[in-house]
This record gives structure tokens, C-alpha cells and sequence, in this order.
């Protein structure tokens, strides 16, 4: 086998999955494979008793090879911005509702995974995109996302005056909810819901997708990858919004910021089983005929 050292990461600490977690600790160690726990894995006594260690984030980069995700593409999306700076490829085992990332079933969760041990998988290489705050010029806030970057509002009643320039030309001012930057792995989430297109994994581009906009003709539009995108929140006495990176809230907008958007140098090595099929996937999750 390939890989010697894993580290399991449970869904974000909800002890209710301990029985799985347990279940794959065990079949890994009878591998012969270290295995770890991830920070995100509840704290239980039946998995304390495991011969196995937790890990901390600054000892993954020296231990470990693989990591494996046991929960739904959120859990997935929190471990990818820890592993994917580090190089260490990712498996997902859904136990979500959707599970467009997470494609190894729990039904066969052990089957499958000794098949991509053993060599029986395909690995893919998801873009992922860098954030970076100014205000003054100076730096406040960065951060990494696999699916999106959000600029949104705080206040439900009152939309967000914005600009968004593209490798330094402006390409539209608009008041909306808000503006998502999406990658192809999450033009399937947060931007589809706002109307985005669905662009295929392997596709170099990105979505700019407002939300709710108040001019209807203000639309979705795909952007080379390697596109620079910048925004500015123009009606500064009114800016009440945020920006998040894969949901997280990086920073608090006052107006008076550059959010800039562009690739990130890292990306996230996805294993898949070898019969994975994203068309597939778009056909069951989304119940397309």
C-alpha cells in the first residue's frame, strides 16, 4: 500500500458517529497503517481507548500521507484548507445529504477504501482560490477557499452597493445581497442556489455570481482562472457586510476595504473511486432525469 500514515477526521465534533469512526480506525490499524485522529473528531472514552493519537495541525505536515474525511462536503471543505496547503490528499466518506465531494458510500466504506489503497482510484487536482483583504493598504485579513469567496451583508434590510474589477478594468457596480466567487467544486453549492452556472471540475475558470441583484440584467459570468477579481464596497456609509471563505467569516466590512480574489497557489488532491462519475453525481443529487 501507498500510504502508512492516515489521519481520520470525524464530522465536526458530533460524537453520534463515533461507531463509524471506530469502525474505520480498526480496519486501517489491521492494515498495518499509523493511524491518527484529527482535530476535528469528538472526544469520546470509547475512542480514547483506541491505540491510536490525536494530531494537531502543525504536526500533520510530518506525520501523515492521507487524510480521511467521515461526514458530509462541509467537514470535507474544513480539512481541505488544512491538508491542501501541506500536499496531503483527501478521501470523502459521505454522511451528508448531498456528498458532491464526499463519494465513498458507508454502506461500503471499508470495501472501498482498500481499493483505493490498494491502487483502485483516480486523483484530482480541485483549484481553490486566495482572499486578501486591504484597508489603507495594508493587509487585515487572508484566507484560502475550495468553493467560494462571499462578500454579504449583515442587515436584511438593505443590499450592498459594490464594483468589481477584473485584471484592473471594471466589469460591473451593482446592488445585490451580495457576490460570490466561485471555483468549479463550488459553482455546485452556495452559487448555483444564487443562479450560478454548474461548471465541469476540470473546467480553468471561475463564476462571479450576485446574489439577488436589484437590476435583473446584472448576471452570472465565468472568468479565466487565473483572473484577478477586486471589489470594493462603494456606498461606504451603508457597507454592513462581510466576507467569508467556505462559509467562515474572515473579516467585517466597514467600506473603505479591497477584497481581492485570485487563484490560490495551493489546490486539493481529491481521491475518488475509480468509477466515479461527476455527471452522475449532478444526476442524483439534483434529481435530473
Amino acid at each position: 500500500m501507498s500510504y502508512k500514515n492516515i489521519a481520520v477526521f470525524g464530522k465536526y465534533q458530533d460524537d453520534s458517529i463515533t461507531p463509524h469512526v471506530t469502525d474505520l480506525v480498526n480496519f486501517l490499524l489491521k492494515q498495518k497503517i499509523n493511524v491518527y485522529l484529527g482535530d476535528t473528531t469528538a472526544k469520546s472514552k470509547i475512542l480514547d481507548n483506541l491505540p491510536v493519537g490525536r494530531i494537531t495541525d502543525e504536526e500533520l505536515k510530518d506525520h501523515v500521507e492521507l487524510g480521511i474525511v467521515l461526514g458530509g462536503d462541509g467537514t470535507l471543505l474544513n480539512v481541505a484548507r488544512k491538508l491542501a496547503p501541506l500536499g496531503i490528499p483527501i478521501i470523502g466518506v459521505n454522511l451528508g445529504r448531498l456528498g458532491f465531494l464526499t463519494d465513498v458510500p458507508l454502506a461500503s466504506m471499508n470495501k472501498d477504501i482498500l481499493e483505493i489503497l490498494q491502487g483502485t482510484h483516480t486523483e484530482e487536482q480541485r483549484m481553490m482560490l486566495l482572499l486578501e483583504v486591504t484597508r489603507d493598504g495594508k493587509l487585515i485579513a487572508s484566507g484560502h477557499a475550495l468553493n467560494d469567496i462571499v462578500i454579504s451583508r449583515h442587515n436584511a434590510d438593505r443590499l450592498i452597493a459594490w464594483s468589481a474589477k477584473v485584471n484592473g478594468k471594471l466589469i460591473t457596480s451593482a446592488r445585490s445581497d451580495g457576490v460570490i466567487v466561485s471555483t468549479p467544486t463550488g459553482s455546485t453549492a452556495y452559487a448555483l442556489s444564487a443562479g450560478g452556472p454548474i461548471l465541469d471540475p476540470e473546467l480553468d475558470a471561475v463564476a462571479l455570481v450576485p446574489i439577488c441583484p436589484h437590476t435583473l440584467s446584472n448576471r452570472p459570468i465565468a472568468l479565466r482562472a487565473n483572473s484577478v477579481i477586486e471589489f470594493s464596497v462603494t456606498d461606504t456609509e451603508q457597507a454592513d457586510a462581510h466576507v467569508s471563505a467556505d462559509g467562515q467569516r474572515i473579516c467585517d466590512l466597514r467600506g473603505n476595504e479591497i477584497i481581492r480574489v485570485s487563484r490560490s497557489p495551493h489546490s486539493l488532491k481529491l481521491i475518488k473511486m475509480t468509477e466515479s462519475d461527476h455527471y452522475g453525481t449532478l444526476r442524483e443529487k439534483l434529481g435530473w432525469g
